[in-house]
């Protein structure tokens, strides 16, 4: 082995988990009512220079759009290849092999492999388990930070696979205290609960944080991977040393554009995606040793005390629905992805039976 690959002896390439089937996909956290019908129709506007001739025009529509939507400076924001590319973004142009990252446990294994792949060393801090609902354990977050003086902590809200939010005034607290960490934020899930943080505000003020976003998830666009992301227009300068060279695809920002504009299509799914979790949700607390945690996304985390949840997800995934299992607490959980009422009805007619017969 070269000096070149040696380094490298050990590290594997992040991958999502292999799958053939388009239908019930319960485990990928796709937005399964997918986006707004508008998104489709501007493929008719398509020309032939769209797809031969580089975007060279001082103009950026889809920052000047979500410059609107969200009332942040066009300064302010920038554009990637998902919230995947974010990450990896941030994470390279900040950090140096050596440097110490904080990540969230549990949490995305896609973390975890940017921080390998970059020889970063990794500390954890706790997504805490309540009776009914995950929360950051931020005193731990805070001892961490003032034990490892980490060079970046990356704070999923509402994280994943658990599914809480931070509460504003932590989040602003742990940015104000440690403003030597870059708090970069994965906020993914952004769009499915209530959000009231005042992210212009945190950008003006501070120079140590950075939001990540992502059109996957709530506006129903993952196979065109547009990510965005905003920050103090000084640290934007230092991130945009690892953003696309050329920009994304003229006719992926403009179906990106039409979902910002189709605010009563979004607002219907919401509401559709929130009556069939709580529906989802009631039916499987009532089973003994169940508790569906309470969640701020389009999916749910599912403790089971006494049960084999291998067995569990044997037989939801031999009726055709794919659910995944993450451990947290030492124990296995199942995570389940919230799709249309009708599909959450069949898989509780499945789920009800497959996880009584699985107590132990």
């Amino acid at each position: 082995m070269s000096r070149l690959t040696k380094p490298y002896d050990g590290i594997t390439r992040y991958a999502g988990v292999p799958t053939e089937q388009t239908t019930g996909r319960l485990h990928y956290n796709e937005n399964l009512y997918g986006p707004s019908p508008k998104c489709l129709e501007t493929l008719k506007e398509t020309t032939m220079t769209d797809l031969y001739l580089y975007e060279s025009t001082a103009k950026e529509d889809l920052i000047e759009a979500l410059s609107k939507k969200l009332g942040l400076p066009e300064e302010n924001l920038f554009l990637n290849n998902g919230s995947a590319e974010n990450l990896k973004s941030i994470i390279s142009v900040i950090a140096r092999p050596g440097d110490t990252v904080m990540l969230p446990d549990p949490g995305w294994s896609y973390y975890f492999g940017l921080a390998d792949y970059r020889f970063l060393k990794i500390v954890k801090y706790q997504i805490a388990e309540g009776e009914t609902k995950c929360n950051h354990d931020v005193a731990n977050i805070r001892a961490m930070i003032e034990k490892y003086d980490p060079k970046i902590a990356l704070i999923a809200s509402p994280a994943m696979p658990t599914g809480n939010k931070m509460a504003d005034e932590e989040l602003e607290d742990l940015i104000r205290s440690y403003p030597n960490t870059l708090m970069l934020i994965d906020e993914a899930y952004y769009g499915f609960a209530e959000y009231t943080l005042d992210i212009r505000r945190l950008i003006e003020t501070y120079d140590n944080v950075v939001f990540s976003r992502t059109f996957s998830k709530y506006y129903g666009l993952a196979n065109l991977r547009i990510g965005y992301g905003f920050c103090s227009a000084a640290l934007k300068k230092v991130l945009w040393l690892d953003m696309p060279l050329h920009r994304l695809p003229h006719i992926v920002k403009r179906m990106a554009i039409a979902a910002l504009e189709d605010d009563e299509y979004y607002d219907d799914v919401r509401i559709k995606i929130l009556r069939a979790r709580k529906k989802f949700s009631d039916a499987l607390n009532r089973l003994d040793g169940v508790q569906v945690l309470e969640s701020d996304t389009n999916f749910v985390y599912i403790r089971l005390v006494g049960y084999d949840v291998d067995r569990v997800q044997r037989v939801v995934n031999e009726h055709g629905y794919l659910i995944r299992i993450f451990v947290g607490n030492a124990e296995k959980h199942l995570r389940v992805t919230i799709g249309t009422e009708e599909m959450m009805d069949e898989l509780t007619e499945i789920l009800l039976p497959a996880i009584q017969a699985a107590k132990l």
